[in-house]
């Protein structure tokens, strides 16, 4: 009988030990069932159509629930600090120290791993070492993987190698997890694209979830990378079929259109396309993919006027943009996007009175309140003051109007802090609140001088100073060109300011001076050139005299004002060698550009201002297409490599188009239109960043930069 005891004591003791041991074993690649399904539940306010704040405060409050419900269950509390993380104005410094908290009270994997995640990207190198000692200690633990994976692909941290490491045994750990997907389609090397992709297609050709629609459109991206750019027809019709077997399912959904969209897109089928955004609109018309689609064709088929436009041409395009956002603004009134298109185009229209402007504005700061989703450098409140100020209307609000977007500026810059997963551009600190500042304060000091409060305007005066008047030699071609515009903008508001004051001598002196700094031709037509004639005129200055100023002025005028007439930094780097295949299936290789100065331009389907800028890369093209010494090409960067064949065909270009998203990604290039100009011995000697709608006048510039370039050699 004690034998028998004995023996039921072991057995009981070795079922508990097995129970708690499987109770102890963690799922971290992907939730239980009944989490998936609250987390489901959450997902869903993201189809309501809400404003920002009011959706992520709902999603909050929804996940603070769930974090209740399942105490400790890792995929609720990832999930809690990712809405946590989102949005403008988050205290990302009260987080960090939160979180340090709870990890070393209780310093498990998933603690330690949540608290990485909010070093990511603020103390990346502290977030690197913790993460890599916990691939160590908690082998088991997935998620400091994909975490690494991510890191080692930013422009500061890049190691290609490391990074396809971590995204291997990511996948060999988590296989059916979908979370490093787009890392894997971008970044990741051919046998473990090739893997993922076979295994996803037999996912997707056997799933009935409408969960998984989502992931079609990344399933044909790594297929098309897969494939030779001659094999691209064939993909396109494997993508025709899977459409046609999914638009049969009829579902309706909000995925199920993404699907579509996705997958027609793909194919190169406009008529498809079209039908896919015909029925979104018809069948779910209150879904905030519907207003993104309707609002996102009228943008497509009203591009903003090109630079060479008219007066005529652009008046048209604001009454146009004012006329639908009547319709926006009535079907979505708590909508800022809408608002905020509407105010924009009223400003500048004409014959609008001011009353509009500011029925439009006041509406619009409203949905901004409750959407906190739009984030522009200057803010809108910088535009409407500027407007008040040249209307001489309610300009005792333009003080808490500009101090306003100061401080959401501010908010914003210390929500998300200074990223060090990116090179500094110019070395420069602060950029957006420079900009913000140099644009505000010159407009905050004529209104304190009109609103006579001369202490005021000097005060904000002498800030502009600090901020404008550099403190040392500029290094760089951006720190010179930044300086030079600095000095324009502070001199240009103190003559503002005392031509308000009646100071008429020193305001045109401080005019004179704007113009010694401004870059770009002395006699250009503007505001600051009209101001500084008239003055002169009408402290007696002759026509001849103001002749000889303007003579005078060119030829004493600073070097960082005549040197460059566009945005080009000077690089003189060796242009790393490639080997890329463009839409036609011929290879590229550094050895294609030997001998000829090289015009490279890069840009992506996705780009608005790449879309503005490729009309003009193609006259360039066309314009020095015969040249034997010249040579313009592009490199296209989209990671959805199907979409860029019928893009060019629809807009009958012709420029060649070399399919380079991983080698871009390798040379750290993370903003778009980029243009590089390399000399005949291969030499990166100039780099254009941007494109500011200069029309024809960029052919200009840059076929001058083509030639500067081949002039030294």
């Amino acid at each position: 009988m004690r034998r028998f005891t004995l023996l039921l004591s072991v057995i009981f003791i070795f079922i508990v030990t097995n129970v708690a041991a499987a109770q102890d074993k963690i799922d971290y690649c992907e939730p239980s069932p009944a989490v998936k399904e609250d987390l489901k539940a959450v997902d869903k306010l993201l189809e309501e159509d809400l404003p920002f704040q009011v959706r992520r405060q709902r999603q909050l409050v929804s996940l603070q629930e769930l974090v209740k419900k399942h105490p400790g269950d890792f995929h609720v509390q990832r999930r809690y600090l990712d809405a946590r993380m989102s949005g403008f104005s988050v205290d990302r410094d009260a987080m960090i120290a939160e979180y340090r908290a709870q990890m070393e009270k209780n310093p498990k994997p998933a603690a330690v791993y949540l608290y990485t995640r909010l070093l990511f990207g603020r103390r990346t190198k502290e977030a690197i070492e913790l993460t890599t000692k916990l691939t160590q200690d908690s082998p088991e633990f997935p998620w400091p993987h994909f975490q690494l994976a991510e890191i080692y692909n930013y422009p500061n941290f890049r190691d290609a190698a490391k990074s396809k490491e971590h995204l291997k045994i990511w996948s060999e750990k988590c296989p059916a997890n979908m979370a490093a997907l787009g890392l894997i389609t971008r970044f990741g090397d051919k046998e473990t694209m090739s893997s993922v992709a076979q295994r996803l297609r037999a996912r997707l050709e056997s799933s009935s979830s409408n969960d998984d629609l989502v992931y079609w459109d990344q399933l044909w991206t790594l297929e098309f990378k897969l494939r030779t750019v001659p094999e691209h027809a064939k993909q396109r019709e494997l993508i025709a079929e899977d459409v046609k077997r999914i638009r049969a399912r009829n579902l309706n959904t909000q995925q199920w259109f993404d699907a579509l969209k996705a997958g027609y897109k793909q194919a190169g089928d406009k008529e498809g396309e079209r039908w896919t955004i015909d029925e979104l609109v018809r069948l779910l018309p209150k879904s905030p993919l519907a207003r993104r689609t309707i609002q996102g064709r009228f943008l497509d088929e009203h591009p903003y006027p090109k630079g060479e436009a008219t007066e005529e041409q652009k008046q048209a395009y604001y009454r146009a943009v004012v006329e639908v956002t009547n319709e926006w603004t009535k079907r979505w009134p708590d909508d800022e996007y809408s608002w905020s298109n509407r105010v924009r185009a009223l400003m500048p229209l004409k014959g609008v009175s001011n009353d509009e402007v500011e029925t439009a504005y006041n509406a619009y700061a409203k949905a901004h309140e409750l959407g906190g989703v739009f984030y522009s450098i200057p803010p809108l409140e910088v535009s409407v003051a500027r407007f008040y100020l040249k209307h001489n209307f309610h300009l005792a609000k333009i003080p808490d109007m500009l101090l306003k977007s100061f401080a959401e500026t501010e908010r914003i810059d210390k929500s998300g802090g200074a990223s060090d997963l990116y090179p500094r551009q110019g070395g420069d600190e602060g950029g957006n609140l420079k900009y913000m500042h140099l644009d505000g304060w010159s407009i905050l000091a004529e209104a304190y001088a009109r609103l006579k409060q001369p202490e005021k305007a000097q005060a904000v005066l002498a800030q502009l100073a600090d901020l404008a008047v550099p403190k040392k030699p500029s290094e760089s071609d951006s720190q010179k060109r930044f300086a030079a515009y600095g000095q324009t903008v502070y001199w240009q508001a103190v003559g503002k300011v005392a031509e308000i004051e009646q100071r008429k001598l020193d305001a045109m002196t401080a005019y004179q001076t704007a113009l010694s700094f401004r870059l770009g031709p002395a006699g250009k037509e503007d505001e600051v050139t009209g101001n500084t004639q008239r003055l002169w005129k009408e402290l007696g200055g002759t026509d001849q005299g103001w002749k000889a100023y303007l003579a005078r002025n060119e030829a004493s005028r600073s070097k960082v004002a005549t040197a460059e007439p566009a945005a080009w930094d000077s690089k003189n780097t060796a242009l790393p060698e490639f080997d890329l295949t463009d839409l036609e299936g011929r290879k590229w290789t550094l050895a294609n550009l030997k001998g000829k100065v090289a015009f490279i331009n890069f840009w992506a389907t996705w780009c608005g201002p790449c879309r503005e800028e490729l009309p003009y890369v193609q006259k360039l093209r066309e314009q020095l297409k015969d040249r034997k010494d010249v040579v313009v090409l592009t490199l296209n960067t989209d990671e959805e490599v199907g979409k860029v064949e019928p893009f060019m065909k629809e807009n009958k270009f012709t420029f060649p188009v070399l399919l380079g998203q991983a080698y871009a990604d390798s040379q750290g290039i993370n903003s778009i239109p980029r243009n590089w100009i390399v000399s005949l011995d291969g030499k990166v000697m100039l780099e254009g960043i941007g494109f500011g709608g200069e029309g024809d006048e960029w052919i200009k510039k840059a076929t001058q930069m083509i030639e500067k370039v081949k002039g030294s050699n």
